[in-house]
């Protein structure tokens, strides 16, 4: 009976390798392949004759049949198109939850109308997704997880050979990555901090991002096309945001920004050079009383723990500074004024309720320190007397 079982367990092995074989193939040959596909997204639903054709029913070389669509290695300009013959098929993308006009984007991007031309340096799908290895984003390991984009990107733009046949820079990725934004991702790793698909889009690259920077501080575009510079940026003689905080270096912004900015258009005696000196002074004021108020309840609460209340004071000077940077971007040195009068307001108000509290808890200790002084300096003159006394007793007696 166990020599039956053995035979029909071995039978059933042997019809499961024959079945696999005819099924995939591809792999008795491609090992190697077979091992990176598996591990990729695709491994679960879509075949290797979906993208190269061919027939992988025959376990020889006969599976290469160019009259049943073999096609071999793509051909990078063939690349997108054949990504998109699945991803461009809303019945194939249906339960995917993933959008379905990819290559549409891809085809009016910087990358694509290139690509039409027939410049095939430019990035395909598998530049940036990779070939057979093919993950969700959301794995920390892709190319186009949110921290590792930029390297992605700059595998091209890096390349100083490469970008100069386009007379382009090569150091953006290392700018980026000092930015504000890179400071962001990789130091503080914050959830929205921009990666260069952010400015210049996925599949759809772009080279002006001139009005990007609005997608995400929409806020201060709108305070930005409140105020003179809107004009400018309709006339051609700047553009939203980048002229004054520049692009992939993007430094903290900060007061010296008037300084080092304004200038770059304005001279130094003009009215709009002192609006911006009139904005850089208000601003600064502001910063240094909300910073200096927060020093002290810092200090005070190492000794006095009810410190700790008047923070909710200082946050609120703190939002009207916060509500007074992207206000700054319309030029309007009143509005800003009167946002950064009501947090020195409360700051400096914060700052003298605090100090007072500091005084009445310095004279409670003070009066705490007089009073046991005085029950330590009582018990002292009780404890002389009584020894005294004692000492004259023993004198008197026989």
């Amino acid at each position: 009976m166990r020599a039956v079982t053995v035979l029909v367990v071995l039978g059933v092995c042997v019809a499961s390798r024959v079945a696999w074989s005819a099924s995939d193939s591809c792999s008795v040959c491609h090992s190697d392949v077979k091992t990176e596909y598996e591990a990729g997204v695709h491994a679960a639903t879509v075949s290797c004759t979906a993208c190269h054709g061919g027939d992988a029913s025959v376990p020889k070389l006969e599976a290469h049949d160019t009259a049943k669509g073999y096609r071999g290695k793509i051909a990078r300009a063939d690349v997108p198109a054949v990504c998109a013959s699945c991803h461009a098929d809303p019945e194939r993308m249906r339960n995917s939850g993933l959008p379905v006009d990819q290559f549409a984007m891809y085809q009016n991007s910087e990358h694509g109308t290139r690509l039409k031309r027939g410049d095939t340096r430019v990035a395909v799908c598998t530049d940036c997704h990779g070939v057979h290895r093919i993950v969700s984003h959301t794995e920390p390991t892709s190319p186009v997880a949110p921290r590792n984009v930029a390297a992605t990107c700059g595998r091209c733009h890096s390349d100083a050979q490469l970008m100069g046949a386009y007379k382009l820079p090569a150091d953006q990725e290392a700018k980026y990555r000092e930015s504000v934004h890179g400071r962001a991702l990789y130091v503080e790793d914050h959830p929205s901090a921009p990666t260069c698909a952010t400015c210049h889009g996925a599949h759809g690259a772009q080279e002006d991002v001139s009005t990007a920077c609005g997608r995400c501080h929409s806020r201060t575009r709108d305070y930005f096309d409140e105020g003179p510079h809107a004009a400018a940026v309709k006339q051609g003689k700047m553009t939203e945001c980048a002229s004054c905080h520049g692009y992939h270096e993007l430094p903290a912004p900060d007061r010296t920004l008037f300084e080092t900015a304004c200038p770059t258009c304005h001279a130094p005696d003009s009215p709009p050079a002192l609006t911006a000196r009139k904005l850089a002074a208000v601003l600064t004021q502001a910063e240094e009383s909300l910073d200096a108020a927060e020093d002290d309840v810092a200090t005070l609460e190492r000794t006095m723990p009810t410190a700790a209340r008047r923070r909710s004071r200082l946050d609120q000077a703190r939002s009207y500074y916060l509500e007074a940077l992207p206000v700054q971007h319309a030029l309007n040195v009143e509005r800003v004024e009167d946002l950064t009068r009501s947090a020195r307001s409360i700051s400096d108000e914060a700052r003298s309720a605090m100090h007072e509290a500091q005084q009445e808890y310095r004279l409670r200790y003070l009066w705490l320190a007089g009073i046991w002084g005085y029950v330590f300096a009582a018990g002292g003159v009780a404890y002389l007397y009584r020894r005294e006394r004692l000492a004259q007793r023993r004198e008197r007696e026989p």
